[in-house]
C-alpha cells in the first residue's frame, strides 16, 4: 500500500456533488481501518463561474478559477487531480496545460467503461445544456452512441432538476430527472448516463429499468486505481 500519494479534488462545482464524490470514494475503498484510506486534499471553491453559461457565451470563462484551484492542489502536494464536474471538462485541455500533474479525464474513463460493458448500446444522456452544446460525450463516446433529450425535456426537466439539486431542492428535482430518463427510454435509450455530477445524487439505478452509468463512480475507481498502484 502506497502512503505517499495524495489525491487532489477540484471541488465546489457544485459543493454537494463534491461531497457525493468523496463519499463514494470512501465507500469504494476496501480497507480495514482509517489509516489505510487515501490521503485526499479537497479545494471546494464555489466561486467558479457557471460552466454552462460560460460555454453558451452568457458568462465569463470558468477556466481561470479552475486553474487556480488546480495549482493550489498541486502546490499542496497532490500527485494527480480529480474534477467531479462533467461540464468543466470543456476546459480540460486548458487546465491540464497549466499544471504539471495529471488531471483525470472523467469522460474518457467513462467512455472506456461504456465500450467494455455496453458496446453498441444507445446511451441516453442526462446532462447540462453546456455539456450537450460542447459535445463533451458525443466527441468522446463511439459515434452515434449518445441519445440526447429533446429541447422540451432538456429545458423543462433536466436543467431544472440539476439546478434544483444545486439549490438544495432535491426532493422536487428527483421526479423531474426520473421523467426525463423515462422519456429517453421511450426514444430508444438502452442505458442512462448520469452526465452531470448532480444527477446521481437524485437518480439511482433502482429508479429506472435500464442500467445507469455514473461517471462519478468511474472517477472514484480511477482515483483508487492510481492511488494504490505500485510505483
Amino acid at each position: 500500500m502506497n502512503k505517499q500519494r495524495i489525491i487532489g479534488v477540484i471541488g465546489g462545482m457544485g459543493p454537494l456533488a463534491t461531497v457525493n464524490f468523496y463519499q463514494i470514494l470512501i465507500q469504494m475503498t476496501n480497507v480495514e481501518k482509517d489509516q489505510d484510506h487515501p490521503r485526499v486534499i479537497i479545494d471546494s471553491n464555489p466561486a467558479v463561474p457557471d460552466r454552462t453559461k460560460a460555454i453558451l457565451g452568457q458568462g465569463p470563462s470558468s477556466a481561470p478559477v479552475i486553474i487556480e484551484i488546480a495549482r493550489t492542489l498541486q502546490n499542496a502536494g497532490a500527485d494527480f487531480l480529480a474534477m467531479p464536474c462533467v461540464t468543466a471538462h470543456y476546459f480540460y485541455d486548458e487546465i491540464q496545460a497549466a499544471i504539471d500533474i495529471p488531471l483525470i479525464h472523467m469522460i474518457r474513463e467513462t467512455a472506456n467503461i461504456y465500450t467494455e460493458k455496453f458496446p453498441g448500446k444507445k446511451a441516453g444522456l442526462l446532462s447540462t445544456s453546456g455539456t450537450q452544446k460542447a459535445s463533451i460525450f458525443q466527441s468522446t463516446f463511439p459515434s452515434d452512441s449518445i441519445l440526447i433529450p429533446d429541447e422540451d425535456t432538456q429545458t423543462q426537466l433536466v436543467m431544472p432538476a440539476i439546478y434544483g439539486v444545486k439549490s438544495g431542492d432535491s426532493a422536487n428535482a428527483k421526479p423531474k430527472i426520473i421523467e426525463a430518463a423515462q422519456r429517453l427510454i421511450q426514444h430508444g435509450a438502452d442505458l442512462a448516463i448520469a452526465g452531470c455530477t448532480e444527477v446521481p445524487i437524485i437518480l439511482k439505478s433502482e429508479d429506472i429499468p435500464i442500467p445507469l452509468l455514473d461517471p462519478v463512480h468511474v472517477l472514484a475507481e480511477c482515483c483508487l486505481r492510481l492511488y494504490f498502484a505500485k510505483k
